[in-house]
């Protein structure tokens, strides 16, 4: 296998992690909701600033036609991993430690391949299941709230992100032959146009304040770039074997999360970073058997 695609997935995963640390430190200042159209509203800006450089440094192929199949995979990819998933992600963000929940991002890859086995005939094996028990250990751990049972700290409201990226990364894997950053663009601008208008609704019209500012360099950085660089991971690894390269991310921002925002390392987050690996390390190992 090529090593510039994967350390291109790599590269995408550890830039996509850290905009959970980075994301829950403007929580409390903007709304949730309006903070996920930021988001994405700084990654339209940044795929569109890409797409005008390339386009002036060298002379582009005219684009690929879209057809009526990839316009619906581009829409249930835009609906499911650029509108839900991130505005799930950050209200989960508000009762969830940055650490925490930095793990949780694990789970996409577990949820991508699940979803290209059950719905995309994409094959797997037991590795897979192991992956899953030690993932859904992990979760369970990172889900419990002391006093509060599970799930009232927002752990839920991530997993069903990590569930629709799951989705949404096998929709992307079908267009995948088109242009990265031309896609990027359009969903970006989709998913802001939606969630900031969904936001104005519901908490008014925002200033344009630093935080603003700050909302939309890190969704250029950690959503933009990261975007594109996933699509061409897709194209070159797949699906399933991107994802796993991606879940790199995850570690990086568990690590980011704790000097960034003052938290600790606990026992809770040490045994379920064990089972993460685990299943990571299972899931890496059940590609290569699909490889053969």
């Amino acid at each position: 296998m090529e090593r510039g695609p994967i350390l291109i997935a790599l590269t995408a995963g550890t830039l996509f992690g850290l905009c959970v640390p980075f994301s829950k430190a403007l929580i409390g200042d903007i709304a949730p909701i309006m903070l996920a159209g930021f988001l994405y509203a700084g990654a339209t800006v940044g795929t569109a600033i890409w797409f005008l450089l390339r386009r002036g440094m060298a002379p582009s192929e005219p684009p690929s036609h879209l057809n009526r199949s990839d316009l619906l995979y581009l829409a249930g990819s835009t609906l499911t991993g650029a509108i839900a998933a991130p505005i799930l992600l950050m209200i989960g963000l508000e009762w969830t430690a940055g650490s925490d929940a930095s793990l949780l991002l694990n789970l996409e890859g577990v949820m991508t391949a699940i979803v290209a086995v059950m719905f995309f005939h994409d094959r797997g094996g037991y590795r897979l299941w192991l992956a899953l028990a030690a993932m859904t250990g992990a979760s369970t751990i990172l889900s419990y709230a002391p006093g509060g049972g599970f799930g009232g700290n927002g752990a839920i409201l991530i997993i069903m992100a990590m569930v629709c990226w799951g989705v949404d990364n096998n929709f992307m894997q079908r267009i995948s032959h088109h242009d990265p950053v031309r896609l990027s663009t359009i969903r970006s601008a989709v998913a802001a146009s939606v969630s900031l208008t969904l936001a104005i609704i519901l908490y008014g019209e925002p200033g344009l304040t630093l935080v603003v500012l700050y909302a939309m360099l890190i969704g250029a950085v950690s959503y933009g770039v990261s975007n594109v660089m996933f699509f061409i991971g897709l194209k070159h690894l797949g699906s399933s074997r991107t994802s796993t390269f991606f879940s790199v991310g995850p570690y990086a921002a568990a690590m980011a999360a704790i000097p960034l925002l003052g938290e600790q390392v606990t026992v809770q987050l040490l045994a379920a970073g064990v089972l993460m690996a685990a299943g990571t390390l299972l899931l890496t190992r059940e590609k290569k058997d699909w490889m053969r």
